[in-house]
């Protein structure tokens, strides 16, 4: 049974969730947050509800007694959960993830098996960039010295309109900004000495990052695993 539950939520959150489930009046900034984080079902104990004083119903106090989840502690129970976390708004250190701010965060993403197509990838990618004015690229196995692949896929995820193109002077080589604007005239690089990740990343307007773990490569390519995830911008990762 336990290895149903996802998460444990704070005293606080599990209130304000019962409130909102319930259609009470609630804070709806803190739900709003809860609910970016939150997988269901989460786990509680007989201690927490009665801590909280939410009324639950008799079946869900019998098996959770029946399970015996009753007097553990929230670090405890987020021990016997799929994730192994607590969703609070204060402490981040683990196991407690704040959902105001925490360096653990929950986005989109995808993980593609090897053989598997990445044609979804693509096409989210592409749906990213469609309105996009600049757009950084960031990958040291990129230049067409690997072929002509990475440049093909590059040119059908961006665009066909005035666009700004940020890349690393030691990444793609004149060549390769010949080939792609015969491509797209409209397109501008702007070539620059950027901070070293080992990551790959296109960035778009500043905005929004797009983190390809294994790189262009397999993103075009199905011979290998391949996962990206989409994420806002809190920080600036290259100085452009």
């Amino acid at each position: 049974m336990a290895n149903e539950y996802c998460l444990v939520l704070s005293d606080e959150l599990q209130a304000e969730y019962y409130k909102f489930e319930r259609g009470e009046t609630c804070d709806t900034e803190m739900v709003k947050r809860l609910l970016h984080y939150y997988k269901a079902p989460f786990l509680t104990n007989i201690a927490q509800i009665e801590r909280t004083g939410v009324k639950i119903g008799k079946t869900l106090e019998v098996a959770l007694r029946k399970a015996g989840f009753k007097q553990q502690s929230l670090e405890d129970l987020a021990k016997k959960t799929v994730y192994k976390v607590i969703l609070t708004t204060g402490s981040d250190q683990f196991p407690y993830i704040n959902i105001y701010n925490d360096k653990i965060e929950n986005n989109f993403c995808g993980c593609f098996f090897r053989n598997e197509s990445r044609s979804k990838a693509i096409d989210h990618i592409k749906a990213l960039c469609e309105d996009a004015l600049e757009i950084c690229i960031y990958d040291k196995y990129f230049s067409q010295k690997n072929g002509m692949q990475n440049l093909r896929l590059l040119s059908s995820l961006l665009p066909n309109k005035k666009l700004e193109i940020v890349c690393d002077s030691r990444h793609i080589e004149a060549d390769d900004i010949v080939w792609l604007q015969r491509y797209c005239s409209y397109w501008v690089f702007n070539k620059q000495r950027l901070d070293s990740y080992h990551d790959r990343y296109l960035v778009i307007d500043k905005r929004t990052e797009v983190i390809l773990t294994s790189g262009f490569d397999h993103l075009g390519s199905t011979t290998n695993e391949f996962s990206y995830i989409v994420r806002p911008v809190s920080q600036q990762r290259f100085a452009i």
